[in-house]
């Protein structure tokens, strides 16, 4: 099959049947749009992209094995200490610390983002984040104003198709996380990138108004608005017992200030006064070691044979950049001479990195950029992994320039699972592109997901 074959699912070739003229696209500047223009601040989809039913069973079964297996490594590899895991992973003492301080007892609460690509019919799994701070999880917003047009309502009512809400399951691993009958606000809490932005709210209005919509009530502050005195944590002068957090374990960076700033968050949710979500823990399971770690033989005798068939099938080659003997296909290989001879097959990445950040690809560089990317790496001393390509399926979009011409696409999948299980997904891609949209710099569309609703029996093809 070649690189860039559109691969689609029935529902996406009946959607597209040229019977359908142009109502296989959308008018993405309807008003029914306009929350979801402000929000996201780049194009859009003229369709949805579709999974079947059994797509979805898959992706829900699998996704939950895989975060259990994650979120359960410091049980498996560390003695049930995330601190000893934080430092094998490379974080330093401020980050370690605060795991351990503000660890929770029990199974950890289902809680992810798997981000995916379609290689000839079959998901891969390239990374999978695991923290609250999940980008695209108001994605249900374009859902509803893509069902504003008409011919696509019909489709999906025929079809019956519907879409997940991910802000919705988010709340609800929220509330099996932080059980209370307080009554009290929830406090969305950022961490400012600088003084002069830092009551700037304005990238969360979608995500406050979806939580109000659900019926929970918000409101936004900022990590230095949090005030912990007493027993009493208060966030811009209001009582609070529960934290959402948009931000990541990272930017503890050991500095003083950070420190200091993160001081009260942090005593009072050690202190039993407040609970944070998601707990600070689930940020070590979506660094991209643990793939590494889970995927590698040595290993492979901490999973049952469920859980390493899904490992299997799932994840891509996945080692950690470390110079020495690692094994492929069950063969120990050099792992510098394998970096060589595989450059056209592998890609490196940061490990706590995000946003398709720092990555080398390296089909798309020669052999002695590659080699100098590799030593950088190295020597900076950060951890980095080293994963196989995974080469994404194509899907057709009617061409923005000529409505009766059908462009493929590469897609990445984003699919959200929560304690709802399968809770909505996203694509991302840029038309008419030959590489992914993750080696070409931001800058792709965006388009939201729906999904058959499952019937006994279902068979889709």
């Amino acid at each position: 099959m070649e690189r860039g074959t559109p691969v689609e699912n029935r529902i996406t070739r009946d959607f597209l049947d040229e019977g359908r003229g142009r109502s296989r696209a959308v008018d993405t500047t309807d008003p029914a749009f306009g929350r979801t223009h402000a929000w996201l601040g780049r194009p859009i989809f003229n369709r949805p992209a579709f999974l079947q039913a059994d797509e979805v069973r898959s992706l829900d079964r699998d996704l939950g094995i895989l975060l259990r297996v994650l979120s359960s490594l410091p049980e498996r590899l560390h003695e049930g200490d995330p601190g000893r895991m934080a430092r094998a992973l490379g974080l330093n003492e401020d980050q370690a610390e605060a795991v351990t301080r503000c660890a929770v007892a029990g199974p950890a609460v289902p809680l992810g983002r798997a981000d995916l690509l379609r290689e000839q019919g079959r998901f891969r799994l390239v990374e999978f984040n695991t923290t609250s701070s999940l980008g695209g999880c108001e994605i249900a917003e374009m859902s509803r104003g893509m069902l504003a047009d008409r011919p696509l309502a019909e489709f999906a009512e025929k079809q019956d198709l519907g879409y997940g809400d991910p802000v919705a399951g988010i709340m609800a691993s929220m509330a099996a996380s932080c059980p209370t009958g307080s009554g009290l606000p929830v406090a969305v809490v950022k961490w400012p990138n600088s003084p002069e932005t830092a009551e700037d709210f304005g990238h969360l209005d979608l995500f406050l108004r979806q939580l109000a919509e659900l019926g929970h009530e918000a409101f936004p502050c900022h990590i230095g608005q949090l005030d912990y005195r007493g027993g009493v944590l208060t966030a811009r002068g209001r009582r609070v017992d529960r934290l959402f957090r948009t931000f990541q374990l990272s930017r503890l960076t050991g500095a003083t200030e950070t420190r200091e700033l993160a001081a009260p968050l942090l005593d009072a949710v050690a202190d039993g006064a407040a609970a944070v979500f998601a707990p600070l823990t689930t940020d070590l399971y979506g660094i991209k070691d643990c793939l590494g770690l889970i995927s590698d033989g040595t290993h492979q005798d901490l999973l049952d044979p469920v859980e390493a068939e899904v490992v299997d099938r799932l994840v891509p080659w996945t080692r950690p950049l470390r110079l020495g003997s690692t094994t492929r296909e069950g063969r120990a290989v050099d792992l510098a001479a394998h970096l060589r001879s595989e450059r056209e097959r592998l890609l490196i990445k940061p490990s706590a990195g995000f946003a398709g950040q720092g990555i080398t690809a390296g089909w798309m560089v020669g052999p002695e950029e590659w080699d100098r990317r590799i030593a950088e790496a190295l020597r900076l001393g950060a951890p980095y992994v080293v994963q196989q390509r995974v080469i994404a399926d194509a899907e057709r979009f009617v061409d923005a320039d000529d409505p009766d011409t059908l462009a493929p696409c590469l897609l990445n999948w984003g699919v959200f699972h929560t304690a709802h299980g399968y809770s909505g997904a996203f694509v991302k891609g840029i038309p008419h592109a030959e590489q992914d949209f993750r080696f070409l710099g931001d800058g792709s569309h965006v388009g939201c997901v729906f999904h058959r609703l499952p019937g006994p029996g279902t068979q889709e093809h």
